[in-house]
This record gives structure tokens, C-alpha cells and sequence, in this order.
């Protein structure tokens, strides 16, 4: 309800022309809006379908190349069968000898050279009971104890028929190859081959999905990670589940996966959404400035077509304001559309219509007044008002009674001032009125008024609202010494503050309520002048709104703690304040 009010209240304060042009603009930005939001989904949904078929493509060739490798590694597992010399030794039964054992080592030490992913070979050989190492960085042929191919990881495997062939993962390279060199025909074990294949084909996938902003995880066929990749069992959890996407450190990833290969290893790849969509982003923001300057163009060109169309409304309500300041002789001729042709012969007859009444509603009131005046001048005669005090003064005197005499001297003198004509007086003739009325009020008062006038002397010669200083000093009186309150020590400053005359007026009296303060400003902030009973501060403003053209300020201030305090201001431009002088004059 409140929200309701408060688009009312808007709507009545603001032009036809303003709503028409938010309306329009909101409902083509809203429509464009819908367009690209539309657009960019669509294109999201299917940029990420794209991207994760290419991703698996990518994985299929990779799982291929993996496979090749693994066969390459099997071939190399083999390849000492090739070697006559070492065949032959090695065919041997009982001890080779110190050139069969040469022969070996050199067969051995070529093989491991051939390649350079090998991170270690072990050779063993059955009938000689012999075992021999070869790893990097050392270039030596390396004898340790013998031990039986049995007591070997994965004998199962490769001391089985048909292939005689284990592949296991390893922590410390890629994949751990071991194969059983046989006597074909008889198919007994000669030597068991056993060596590492270092990381170095897997990384460079890793390196080359790392520079794609992806992550690449590689599993084997129990699940396990070949290397101790990030969140490893989600992807696994996720591949496992057939997910296409998983959120990995808070962060939406896109995830890609292929079959298994002919070893068994998986590969799985991860790609932020948000790489993957940052050339569509791109694009959309591309489309969003596009599609505001073009929102910009459509709401100019709306708003020139609004502002043609309501061109003869705008016209009607300046002629309404210029009828409502007094102006009923202009005419108004509208065009535009019928409506606007008869609103406009509608608004011409009333201003004639409300300029006959207003011309004899004026006649009336002004003879009125007239006779009102007449009365009171034969009513109340200024004279006749001072002679009678004049009378009462000399009979104080007579009376030798000094206090009556000055106080009913004073009292004529400020009658008189208060019926002389003119706006403005200088400020050292107000200050002396001022001063002759507070000498009335410590006559009645005594003791309990206190009061105190500072004034800067460059100021005296300055002119200013008459009466407007003695008003605010008569109602710091009459309203400070209301309630309970025994006595009030008043203050008069008049300050220079350069451009401005400050006059202020503080009291410690009762003070002003809350809501009366409220009142007064309220009554001081209206901009229509009128004369109101019983509030001389509003009058006041008034004044000052007519004589400065509204450059003048009124302030007023009261606080009951933690002392009481009642300030009100005058500020006078003292530029403004002579060029009404002088038009007074």
C-alpha cells in the first residue's frame, strides 16, 4: 500500500511527458533485455555441448596414443629376443663366464640406452642366477643378490602363458613392465625383464591440457589415479556416475571422458565453465553495448516523436500557469489534434470567465476596505493618542514622578515609529527603539529580565526590515517568560559575516516545543505571502520574501538540553538590503 502511495504521489508530481518516456523506455529495454538473455542461453547451452564433444574427442585420440605407447613399451619388453649373442649365453646352462657375462651386460646396457623414458631396468636370469640393474643417473651396470621372478609383483601374470606379460602402475614413473624371455619350444622361463617407463609421455598431456586452462586425471582399470591429481575421487565419482559436469573448489567445471583402452586407462578431462564460455561473455557483452546504443538511438528518437506529440499539452499548461499568475488577456491556439483544438477554446473562455470575476470580485472588496479604513480613521486619531500621553507626562512631572514621566516618553516615542511610513530604517535608529522598548520591559519586569547588545559598528548604517529587530525581541520576551519560567537574559548580536548582515536574537527562556518549532518552520518555508494573526515570526519571513526577493533568511533554533536555548536569525544580503533602501527611498 505504501509502495502504491508513494508511485501515486510520483506520478502527480511529475510531467505526462517524463512518465510516457520511462514507460516506453522501460518496456524496449526490458524486450531487449528478454532478446539477449535468450540469445546468450541458447548459445551457452549449445557452446558447452560443443565443447565437451571436443574435449572427448581430443581424450579418444589421447587414449589412442597411450595405447601406442604401452604397445611400443611391450615391443621394447622383448627386444633382447632379437640379440643372437644374448640368446645364445643365455641358453647356456651352469656359469657364463666372464665374456658371457660381458655379453649380457652389453646386450642389456643397449637395450636400456635405446630409449630415454626409462627411469630403471632390472634383468634376471634364471640359469645363471644372475640380476642386473641399470638406472638413471648412473651409467653402470649394477650385480645384486638374485632373486626368484616368483617373488615378484604381478608373477602371475608374466610368468603365465600366453603373454608372459604384466603391466601395473607404479608411484614412481607412469607404468611398471614386466615380461618372461622363454625357450619357445620347450616354453621354460630364460630371464624376466623389468623395468619403468617414466612420466614423461603422460605429462606432456598434462602440460598440454594445462595450457588449455583443463585439468587431465588418468585412472587404471581399479579406478586408482596414476598421479596424486586434485580432487582425483570426485572425477572418478563423477566419470563413474556419467555426469557431464561436476563443481571442484566451489568453481562449476565441465567434464569430459572416453572408454577405457585397450590397457584399461581411463582419461577424464575438466575445464572451467567459465573459460569455456569466456569468448561467448565476450561476445555478450559486445551485444549488450550494442544493443544499448541501440536502446539509446530508439529512446532518443521516442522521445523527440513524445516531445512533438506533446508539444501543444506543454503549451496548455503554460498557459494554465500563466493564467493562474493573473495573465487572462493572452489567447491560447493549440494545434495537434481535435482534443487539443477544443481544449484550447475551452481554456480561452475561462480565463475571460475568471478575469470578469476576479475585476468585480476586486471592485467589491476594494470599496469595502475603503469604507473599513474610513471607520477606523474616524474611530482612532494618532493625535489625539498623543496629546492624551503629552498630558499624562506633564501631569507626572507635576507630580515630580521621574519613572512615569519616562516611561510614558518613551512609550510615545516608540508609537510614533511604529506609524512612520517607509520598509527599511538603518540599524542604529532600530537598535535605539529597540532600546527604549526594553527599557519599558525592565520597567515592568525588573530584575528578571537580563539583556545585552553586541553589535559590530560597521554595521550600523546598514539597512534593515523596520521593526523586523523589535519583533523578534518582543517575542523572545513574551514567549520566554511564559510557563514557569522567573526570569530570561536576552541577547542581541549583529554580526558582519561579508556578504551578508547576521542579526540573532537568543533567550533563555521557556523555549519551543517540538511540534510548535515544527509549525513555525513550516509557516516560514511557505512562499505564499500572507499576513497570519499571532505569528510575527511568520510575518516576518514574509516580509523578508517580499523586500530581498526571496535572498533574505529567517532561522529559528530551540533546545531544552542540557541548557535552554531560543536563537532566531535574520541573514540580509547587505547588497540587496541597499537596492531596497534606495527603491524605499
Amino acid at each position: 500500500m505504501n509502495a502504491f502511495s508513494s508511485i501515486k504521489r510520483w506520478r502527480n508530481r511529475t510531467r505526462i511527458r517524463t512518465q510516457l518516456s520511462l514507460v516506453v523506455s522501460a518496456a524496449v529495454a526490458a524486450l531487449c533485455a528478454l532478446l539477449i538473455l535468450y540469445s546468450y542461453l541458447t548459445q551457452r547451452s549449445a557452446n558447452l555441448r560443443h565443447e565437451a564433444t571436443a574435449m572427448g574427442r581430443v581424450l579418444e585420440l589421447e587414449s589412442r596414443q597411450l595405447d601406442a605407447y604401452v604397445d611400443e613399451l611391450c615391443a621394447f619388453s622383448l627386444q633382447l629376443r632379437n640379440d643372437s649373442a644374448f640368446m645364445s649365453v643365455l641358453s647356456q646352462s651352469g656359469d657364463v663366464g666372464y665374456a658371457g657375462q660381458q655379453t649380457l651386460e652389453n646386450a642389456f646396457r643397449t637395450q636400456f640406452y635405446s630409449r630415454g623414458d626409462i627411469a630403471w631396468m632390472e634383468l634376471y636370469l634364471i640359469r645363471p642366477r644372475l640380476r642386473l640393474r641399470l638406472d638413471n643417473p648412473r651409467r653402470k651396470v649394477q650385480s645384486l643378490d638374485y632373486a626368484p621372478p616368483e617373488a615378484l609383483e604381478g608373477s602371475d601374470a608374466f610368468l603365465s602363458a600366453p603373454l608372459y606379460l604384466s603391466i601395473r602402475p607404479s608411484d614412481e614413473g607412469f607404468l611398471q613392465i614386466t615380461r618372461t624371455i622363454i625357450d619357445a619350444p620347450r616354453k621354460t622361463p630364460l630371464a624376466v625383464v623389468r623395468f619403468l617407463a617414466d612420466f614423461s609421455l603422460p605429462g606432456r598431456l598434462l602440460q598440454r591440457h594445462g595450457e588449455n586452462d583443463e585439468r587431465l586425471y588418468l585412472f587404471d582399470a581399479s579406478g586408482a589415479a596414476f598421479t596424486d591429481a586434485p580432487d582425483g575421487d570426485a572425477v572418478r565419482a563423477a566419470v563413474a556416475q556419467g555426469r557431464s559436469d561436476i563443481e571442484l573448489d566451489g568453481e562449476r567445471m565441465l567434464l569430459a571422458t572416453c572408454a577405457p583402452g585397450d590397457y584399461g586407462i581411463t582419461l577424464a578431462a575438466v575445464k572451467p565453465v567459465a573459460v569455456v564460455n569466456a569468448a561467448l561473455n565476450r561476445a555478450r557483452n559486445i551485444t549488450v553495448a550494442i544493443g544499448l546504443t541501440a536502446l539509446a538511438v530508439i529512446c532518443l528518437t521516442l522521445l523527440s516523436c513524445i516531445h512533438a506529440l506533446l508539444k501543444p499539452l506543454d503549451a496548455l499548461a503554460e498557459r494554465m500557469g500563466r493564467v493562474g499568475q493573473g495573465e487572462f488577456r493572452e489567447r491560447t491556439a493549440l494545434e495537434g489534434s481535435s482534443e487539443m483544438i477544443g481544449l484550447s477554446g475551452d481554456v480561452n473562455r475561462m480565463a475571460e470567465d475568471i478575469s470578469r470575476l476576479i475585476e468585480s470580485t476586486y471592485m467589491a472588496s476594494l470599496n469595502e476596505r475603503t469604507a473599513q479604513l474610513a471607520a477606523l480613521e474616524a474611530q482612532t486619531n494618532p493625535h489625539f493618542l498623543f496629546n492624551t500621553l503629552q498630558a499624562i507626562a506633564t501631569e507626572a512631572i507635576l507630580a515630580e514622578d521621574q519613572k512615569v514621566y519616562r516611561m510614558i516618553t518613551t512609550l510615545a516615542a516608540l508609537l510614533r515609529y511604529t506609524i512612520k511610513g517607509g520598509n527599511l530604517i538603518d540599524l542604529d535608529t532600530e537598535l535605539k527603539y529597540v532600546d527604549k522598548y526594553l527599557t519599558l520591559q525592565k520597567a515592568r519586569f525588573g530584575d528578571r529580565l537580563q539583556y545585552a547588545i553586541d553589535v559590530d559598528p560597521a554595521l550600523l548604517a546598514c539597512s534593515v526590515p523596520k521593526l523586523g529587530l523589535l519583533a523578534l525581541v518582543e517575542n523572545s520576551i513574551v514567549h520566554g517568560m511564559q510557563g514557569s519560567v522567573d526570569a530570561i537574559r536576552l541577547s542581541i548580536e549583529c554580526w558582519d559575516m561579508g556578504d551578508m548582515a547576521e542579526i540573532r536574537v537568543t533567550d533563555d527562556g521557556a523555549g519551543i516545543s517540538g511540534e510548535r518549532l515544527r509549525q513555525l518552520r513550516a509557516s516560514m518555508a511557505d512562499e505564499t505571502v500572507v499576513v497570519m494573526q499571532n505569528i510575527g515570526l511568520g510575518n516576518l519571513s514574509s516580509r523578508l520574501r517580499l523586500l530581498y526577493e526571496g535572498r533574505a533568511r529567517l532561522e529559528i533554533e530551540s533546545v531544552a538540553a542540557p541548557e535552554r536555548r531560543t536563537t532566531v536569525r535574520i541573514r540580509i544580503p547587505k547588497e540587496a538590503a541597499e537596492d531596497v533602501h534606495n527603491a524605499d527611498h
